[in-house]
């Protein structure tokens, strides 16, 4: 069974059960026969049967994130990570949604060194080459977000958010670490950020049975109406400090 949003009449997000994912289907050719547009389609079986284990890191690209050593988080869980990350950091997880970004990295061969999830599109062109996975149960989401909704259908229970600032620092100031780099332009509006937050805010609703964390020094303040305005209790926020006590081991 394929997993969508369950949303009412009302647009109102409702909570999804967890299933294994086993594949979907896609369309794979559009042909026009007799004046009609008839998409050919194929089931496409997950080839990468995840199975959690640890936590999930889920790695967005903000300045928050700047200077944290993201090899401490590999003995803790899974790591999930978006675009230009495997320049300095390859994750388990790595996601693209941007044709041109996610070119370069069939270029750059990142499918043979981790899991590379992109949209249908870009799976079925040529450069793809068996490198790239279907995102399973595509919402249809900024590359940084598939990443915790893949982790949430991998099964995490635990789901951290690092380098999520979920706000733009405006113009000329730095809103991404690989900002002015190829396929990064600069930034400068909220609108983007009010869908970014509306998709976690969906994606809490939707799993509520995810313990979300936040990893942030200086969280924006609407980032704390996350903990109270879902009234479903399964987020919080903590800072670097505090990440890194929970990635220390206990002494026994």
């Amino acid at each position: 069974m394929v997993q969508t949003f369950n949303v009412n009449k009302r647009n109102q997000v409702l909570p999804i059960e967890w299933e294994p994912y086993k594949g979907e289907e896609i369309t794979v050719n559009t042909i026009i026969r007799k004046g009609k547009r008839i998409f050919e389609k194929e089931f496409y079986e997950d080839r990468v049967k995840a199975v959690p284990r640890g936590n999930a890191y889920c790695i967005g690209n903000g300045p928050s994130r700047k200077g944290f050593d993201l090899t401490l988080l590999k003995p803790y869980g899974q790591t999930y990570g978006c675009n230009a990350v495997y320049r300095d950091f390859m994750p388990d997880f790595i996601f693209s949604v941007d044709a041109k970004m996610t070119a370069q990295m069939c270029l750059d061969k990142v499918g043979r060194k981790t899991i590379h999830y992109a949209p249908s599109l870009e799976v079925n062109r040529r450069h793809a080459k068996g490198m790239i996975h279907l995102i399973p149960n595509n919402p249809h989401w900024i590359s940084g977000n598939q990443a915790f909704w893949t982790a949430g259908v991998h099964g995490h229970k635990n789901i951290y958010l690092i380098g999520y600032d979920f706000r733009e620092y405006g113009k000329g100031q730095l809103n991404n670490i690989y900002q002015d780099t190829d396929y990064y332009g600069e930034r400068n509006g909220d609108s983007i950020m009010d869908g970014w937050l509306k998709q976690f805010r969906d994606m809490i609703k939707m799993r509520p049975y995810v313990k979300f964390t936040v990893v942030h020094d200086n969280p924006p303040e609407y980032l704390h109406h996350l903990q109270t305005g879902t009234d479903l209790g399964n987020t919080r926020i903590i800072n670097y400090s505090e990440l890194k006590r929970e990635l220390t081991p206990r002494q026994a």
